[in-house]
């Protein structure tokens, strides 16, 4: 009896890691660096992902080359539907620091409507490499490398 006790808590354990593992191994948190042109202005972009289970945080900031007066600097909350690598994404919520002086109207001109609208979606693929960094693409099109900076396990 004591022993088939243990062997039931044993497996009860070893399946209860198993589905935490599983639920929380498309976990991540990593940075990407790109340039965007339009017209004749491009703006450098720094974002950052963290993303747990289904909801996520991307911080974003950024300047212009042209004018590096011209500051961004959001903080947009997000939920997240996964099928595959397919990532079907809306944003929750969009804070702007106070030295974002970027008006929304100019930013939406360099991103999609998601980084810089509440209540906007997007279909990412991301693809983990086998380096752990993370491609992002939209419309098949590669689109950033977002360097892998989660925790190791």
């Amino acid at each position: 009896g004591v022993i088939l006790c243990g062997v039931i808590l044993a497996e009860s354990a070893v399946l209860a890691y198993s589905w935490y593992t599983r639920q929380h191994d498309n976990d991540f948190t990593c940075v990407a660096s790109l340039s965007q042109h339009y017209n004749n202005e491009s703006y450098n972009v720094s974002l950052n992902y963290m993303v747990r289970g289904n909801s996520g945080v991307i911080n974003m900031n950024g300047y212009s080359e042209e004018d590096p007066g011209r500051i961004f600097n959001r903080k947009i909350s997000f939920t997240l539907h996964r099928k595959g690598d397919l990532n079907y994404m809306v944003s929750v919520k969009n804070i702007k620091f106070p030295d974002d002086n970027l008006d929304d109207e100019v930013l939406s001109q360099y991103e999609p409507d998601f980084f810089v609208f509440a209540g906007k979606e997007i279909y990412m693929r991301i693809l983990k490499q086998r380096n752990d960094n993370y491609l992002f693409m939209l419309d098949s099109i590669p689109t950033y490398i977002c360097n892998n900076i989660s925790e190791t396990r």
